[in-house]
């Protein structure tokens, strides 16, 4: 398996040692892309495992010691280790889960592997944890260590730059997709690969006794997916936030994921367009908290999209390729080209924009307009709530608690009323920069698809980032688009929704049967 230059171009080296040939294993870290299909990390993983003739050892890991640590978090990832042990022993490739617990640490346990490794991967990510591991990986690991990008349908570098609105880079996307097309990630990494590419067991039984390494025992990660009772009290002794509890009807993993996927591909999507912010028939994916664990890759769901539909790169209009057109230049329905233009333009611009700027999660990086705008609005006279009120759904906006309620207990946020949620704590907060802090801080701690590109490109749009300076000006917004839940009520149906999301409802049934 050679890289073409495209496909190159999702790897890149992070330190300048070289790849030991007397190592023991091609050494795969994976953080972010917890999946086995559609992972550059894992193709450049087979590459030199056959280069090398050396076996494949992939370790995903799940710290605890991150700033928002909890049972939802953990047991989500957990959910998707169980699925992804069973599809890595299918595919011959060694497979190991572990969790970070109070006596071991996830970096020591790196630096002690990479001094038996030939080479070592990790997953190149943008934000949060995963990055910051990275570039810790970069000063502790022995040997080569190369960072892969199975972020989305375009390689991160080949922007060269962030865009600072959908528009511009929306033409970057039709400029690069018939490029980005034939150099995906693969399906399937081992398809044409006759090898069993597994340690031998006695060798890693060694290896793990000499190095003093213990795993996470399989019984414990049963336990912690089982959610209830029975993980509660596997995940007790972890220091992380236990307030924060699993959702049950919203389990992690492959498996849950591609359910989710055909649903959405077979049944959903024709009505894309008109229901994606129905609050009675909601026809949005549902596969936002998937896609940020790594359990589905969207290549994965724009690939499926593109054989059910029959698409080929000639159905496109050519005549408007590069000109940043929202829709029509694909060729195929509305609601295929709106979901088009979430997974690709919206979705990669997030992770455009965290890639090339370090103030992504600071309000520093909204547009120019903005900071002016809300600056001169600053001390307007507003609604105001405490952080602790806003945080536990209680204020005296029904539509508002709806919203944040179902954050709460199913750490997801209707599509529509996400924004509208997000442009009242701007009203309530103090002021635009400790609005930003709360927004941050609740859907981090609570949101199973925050600490993500995505979630930071939804919070900064609400002060303006990836906008237009909107008329006319208004007390606290400024220039800053406004919306109300008042507008909400105008445009959707909320009676159903509000009682849904009561203070003592049951989970709905909708919840229970996804």
């Amino acid at each position: 398996m050679v890289m073409t230059q495209e496909k190159a171009s999702r790897i890149r080296k992070l330190n300048s040692l070289e790849t030991n040939a007397k190592g023991d294993f091609i050494l795969y870290w994976m953080t972010s892309s917890r999946r086995f299909h559609y992972n550059s990390a894992m193709d450049r993983a087979v590459e030199l495992s056959l280069e090398m003739e050396k076996p494949i050892m992939v370790v995903e890991c799940m710290s605890i010691r991150h700033e928002w640590a909890n049972e939802r978090i953990l047991a989500f990832t957990v959910q998707g280790m169980l699925d992804n042990s069973k599809v890595f022993a299918k595919n011959k490739i060694t497979y190991l889960p572990w969790v970070e617990t109070h006596k071991d640490d996830g970096v020591d346990l790196l630096k002690k592997l990479s001094g038996h490794a030939c080479a070592v991967i990790i997953d190149d990510y943008p934000t949060y944890l995963p990055r910051l591991v990275m570039e810790r990986a970069a000063v502790i690991c022995k040997v080569q260590l190369e960072a892969a990008d199975s972020n989305g349908i375009l390689p991160m570098s080949w922007a060269g730059k962030e865009h600072l609105t959908a528009y511009s880079f929306r033409k970057h996307v039709q400029r690069s997709m018939a490029d980005a097309l034939l150099n995906l990630p693969l399906r399937n990494s081992m398809k044409d690969v006759d090898k069993n590419l597994m340690i031998d067991e006695l060798e890693m039984v060694s290896l793990f006794t000499a190095i003093e390494i213990q795993f996470t025992p399989l019984e414990w990660l049963w336990r912690v997916a089982e959610t209830g009772k029975i993980s509660q009290e596997a995940m007790a002794p972890l220091d992380i936030d236990h307030e924060v509890k699993p959702v049950k009807k919203i389990p992690g993993g492959r498996f849950e994921a591609k359910r989710r996927m055909e649903i959405f591909l077979e049944i959903n999507l024709k009505r894309y367009s008109s229901g994606r912010n129905s609050t009675e028939d909601p026809a949005g994916s549902t596969l936002s908290p998937f896609f940020h664990f790594g359990h589905l890759s969207t290549i994965e769901v724009v690939v499926q999209l593109f054989e059910r539909s029959k698409w080929t790169y000639d159905m496109t209009c050519f005549e408007d390729m590069g000109k940043g057109t929202r829709a029509g230049w694909w060729g195929l329905s509305e609601s295929e080209e709106s979901f088009l233009d979430q997974i690709i333009t919206w979705r990669e611009l997030g992770f455009n924009f965290a890639h090339y700027r370090r103030d992504h999660k600071s309000i520093d990086s909204i547009p120019n307009w903005a900071k002016k705008s809300l600056s001169e609005h600053a001390d307007d006279d507003r609604e105001s709530y405490s952080f602790e009120d806003i945080e536990n759904a209680n204020t005296d906006n029904d539509v508002w608690n709806a919203a944040q309620r179902e954050l709460l207990r199913t750490g997801i946020i209707h599509n529509y009323m996400r924004m509208v949620w997000g442009k009242k704590i701007l009203e309530w907060a103090p002021n635009p920069n400790t609005a930003a802090d709360w927004m941050i801080r609740i859907n981090d701690r609570w949101a199973l698809d925050g600490r993500d590109p995505n979630s930071y490109t939804g919070i900064f749009w609400v002060l303006g980032r990836h906008d237009r300076a909107w008329g006319p000006e208004r007390p606290v917004f400024g220039k800053v688009r406004y919306m109300t839940t008042e507008s909400a009520r105008r445009k959707l149906k909320l009676k159903n929704y509000i009682n849904r999301w009561s203070e003592n409802a049951p989970l709905p049934k909708e919840i229970q049967r996804l």
